[in-house]
């Protein structure tokens, strides 16, 4: 009996592939190394925004694909200022139809709605009959309302015209509207919708059958990330920090996105109330010279930080910070649990179900400062306690953080086959 050929699947992610890209780009980078592995299941294409179109092999199964914009955001710059990652906002992109159309793909799976990349899919295959797939990995609809209102702001100033235009007329609350229905528009056309969060779960199924919703989770490699990699007498050699001062870190980029301004601000409370703790900001961007100036020798603000190093920077610290309110499932906080880190993540952000409360890390309500000052000044000032929770997280972070490679056959082959089947 032949054995039956590989599933063909092309994913379909419209930003750039560079250094420093977030955690959706990484996500499927991660994803395509671990389909390595089964090649005798799955050929996967990965198709990536870039400069000029170009194909890169990484084994006889798997290939990444570059495909240059037709309208990038970065010809909106002057409007809506730096945006972090940029996309194609064309309606139609005529290159990835034509390898859609030629490629012989089994089944498409699109990583937004909104975008070049999945408007494009979404069209032909109603043409040609290829099943879709999504999945949800950045928080487009509340990062439009969140871009919209700096934009406003940018282009009239804060007074009364921002007053008619945001609080009035509520544009950019009506721009987030429109993406949500955008995206319910786009699963209403897929085979499955792959989620993370409760609420994306039921946003989904008021399009799709419940049992066509499916949860997808993000993976760790424990080779990379490990407790095993602490070493404080390294950390105080490379940067300065002395062993026993309390290192609370954060991953990732320095703008708007991640709500640092209330974690900033408490780090200087804590320092104020006698209690030292110092910020290490592990990541670019526009607020890196603000938060600089606010904190002082309070923070350490490196930059970009090669893989290999920001896997020991992680064992060596002695928690890790997410204040960001519109996360979908942060792979830094997977990365600090699997490094042995508690973590401390904001209530509204999404990330507080990988926490237990007062055991392998704190969820604090609220995005106040003084909220988070509470937390991290408990926390820096009982080294008794933040040690008891490390052991808690290297005991609970190995049996609930999968690899990438069980992600990518418990979560997304079955639903890819099943997508194919009649």
């Amino acid at each position: 009996m032949t054995a039956a050929p590989p599933l063909s699947v092309a994913v379909l992610v419209d930003l750039e592939q560079r250094q420093g890209a977030g955690g959706h780009v990484k996500c499927w980078e991660r994803l395509s190394q671990a389909a390595l592995s089964f090649p005798d299941a799955l050929d996967l294409t990965l198709f990536l925004s870039g400069s000029r179109e170009q194909v890169t092999p990484l084994g006889p199964n798997v290939r990444h694909v570059t495909l240059p914009p037709v309208f990038s955001t970065r010809r909106l710059q002057a409007l809506t200022g730096p945006l972090p990652d940029h996309t194609d906002l064309s309606p139609w992109h005529p290159r990835l139809a034509r390898h859609l159309r030629q490629g012989g793909y089994g089944v498409v799976h699109t990583t937004d709605a909104y975008f070049a990349f999945s408007r494009t899919a979404e069209r032909l295959a109603t043409r040609i009959g290829l099943p879709l797939v999504n999945s949800i990995h950045t928080a487009t609809p509340e990062l439009t309302r969140m871009f919209t209102e700096q934009a406003i702001g940018k282009a009239c100033g804060h007074g009364r015209l921002y007053r008619l235009l945001c609080q009035r007329l509520r544009l950019p609350d009506l721009f987030k509207q429109s993406k949500l229905a955008r995206l319910a528009a786009h699963q209403s056309r897929c085979a499955f919708a792959l989620v993370s969060k409760a609420e994306e779960a039921a946003r989904a199924q008021g399009v799709l059958p419940a049992e066509r919703v499916r949860r997808l989770r993000r993976g760790i490699n424990p080779t990379m990330f490990s407790p095993g990699l602490r070493d404080r007498a390294w950390l105080a050699a490379r940067y300065g920090i002395p062993e026993t001062m309390p290192l609370a870190l954060f991953v990732g980029r320095l703008d708007p996105s991640k709500n640092l301004a209330p974690l900033v601000e408490a780090v200087g409370q804590v320092n104020g109330r006698g209690v030292e703790m110092r910020l290490f900001c592990a990541g670019d961007g526009r607020e890196r010279d603000g938060i600089m100036a606010r904190l002082g020798p309070q923070v350490l603000c490196p930059g970009q930080l090669a893989v290999e190093e920001l896997a020991r920077v992680y064992a060596s610290a002695d928690l890790l910070v997410m204040p960001s309110e519109i996360e979908e499932l942060s792979n830094v906080v997977l990365e600090g649990l699997a490094s042995g880190l508690p973590v401390v993540v904001s209530a509204e952000g999404g990330m507080g179900e990988l926490v237990q409360p007062g055991l392998t890390g704190e969820v604090v309500p609220g995005g106040d400062a003084s909220s988070w000052a509470d937390v991290l000044a408990r926390l820096a000032a009982d080294a008794d306690l933040r040690s008891r929770m490390r052991a808690a997280v290297a005991a609970d972070a190995p049996r609930r953080l999968p690899s990438w490679e069980q992600v990518l056959a418990e979560d997304l082959l079955p639903v890819w086959q099943a997508a194919v089947r009649p």
